[in-house]
């Protein structure tokens, strides 16, 4: 028996062949009645990508090809997974991202699951225009109905918020509700904005609701108006690690809050908790949106939900540069020119 065909059959019978990905191929010139199994046969929405593969039922990984060029007006409500990675992808890496432009569109991609997992796999894609571009939801009141293992990599959201949709404020570019274990890793966050009076409601990236165990690292946050780390209700033991801002921040670069039990306007049936166990660690600190910002706020008392087993949160190794020195005293002007004086 060949070498070759040796280690085959060695890995069939250790299980470590893989079966080959489901592979599915978008293009901005596609058509949705075509079978997207081929770049000839290629559709043109991510929903109806979605419906191939509820019909398809693949148990394999899947790959979701796209080529460049601009996707206006989608609006994604994914459904499909199989504990299998998901991956959206660019038909070939070039210096042009393929384009969702949501021209004022509500939200792009949106997903909902409760069953533990979801491996969705994001990377190098650039969404634009929209009030909110991607949100993982489980279920906010049962803390055992959560999704997660997806992965965010090399996106580029541009222009998300209330400023730049047609509808009112937003709370986030990338929204995390009772969602864990996802790693958002090297994505821009450029102009993410609502209109003036609403900039506290928006982030970049809002993790709420038992949302824990995130890491979060090696991001670009450029232009917000709100605060652009924001943690909320039991959101515990998240990873806030060697990220970039510039002018981004109402009143701090990471803050965790939660609805506190005095108030009458919480929508949570149950009561909400602080967060605890998170780190928030070198990351380059540069102005908030309307100059110098705290480093971190903590909302609400400690206690609200008995003694914290951790701290809220362990900051370190974080770098800002100085402050600019307040102005001195106006310089007088030089005196006419005068033999007996030094004029400087």
């Amino acid at each position: 028996m060949g070498k070759g065909i040796l280690l085959f059959a060695m890995l069939l019978a250790t299980g470590i062949a893989q079966a080959a990905p489901y592979k599915l191929f978008l293009s901005a010139t596609g058509h949705d009645s075509n079978s997207g199994l081929t770049p000839a046969a290629s559709i043109r929405t991510l929903q109806r990508a979605n419906q191939l593969l509820e019909s398809a039922s693949p148990a394999t990984p899947v790959e979701i090809h796209i080529a460049q060029g601009v996707y206006h007006d989608q609006q994604v409500d994914w459904t499909f997974t199989n504990g299998q990675l998901i991956t959206f992808t660019p038909i070939n890496f070039t210096n042009d991202r393929p384009v969702f432009e949501g021209n004022g569109a509500a939200l792009w991609f949106n997903y909902r699951g409760t069953d533990g997992t979801s491996r969705l796999n994001f990377r190098y894609l650039r969404v634009q225009n929209y009030n909110t571009a991607m949100s993982f939801s489980g279920n906010r009141n049962d803390i055992n109905a959560w999704n997660g293992g997806n992965k965010i990599q090399g996106m580029y959201f541009y222009n998300i918020g209330g400023v730049y949709s047609i509808g009112g404020y937003s709370t986030a570019a990338l929204r995390l509700v009772n969602s864990r274990n996802n790693h958002i890793v090297n994505n821009h966050f450029v102009n993410v904005l609502n209109h003036a009076g609403d900039g506290a409601h928006i982030h970049a990236i809002y993790a709420a609701h038992h949302s824990s165990s995130n890491l979060i690292e090696r991001n670009k946050f450029v232009n917000s108006n709100g605060d652009p780390i924001r943690i909320r209700d039991a959101s515990d033991f998240n990873q806030i690690l060697d990220n970039r801002f510039f002018d981004t921040g109402l009143g701090a670069f990471y803050s965790d809050w939660y609805c506190t039990h005095d108030r009458t306007d919480c929508t949570k049936p149950t009561p909400e908790c602080p967060s605890i166990g998170n780190e928030f660690r070198y990351n380059e600190l540069n102005d908030g949106y309307e100059g110098w910002i705290s480093v971190f706020k903590l909302y609400g008392p400690d206690n609200a939900c008995g003694v914290l087993a951790q701290p809220r949160l362990r900051t370190s190794g974080n770098y800002r540069p100085e402050p600019p020195a307040p102005p001195g005293p106006p310089v007088e002007p030089c005196p006419p020119p005068d033999p007996d004086t030094l004029c400087q």
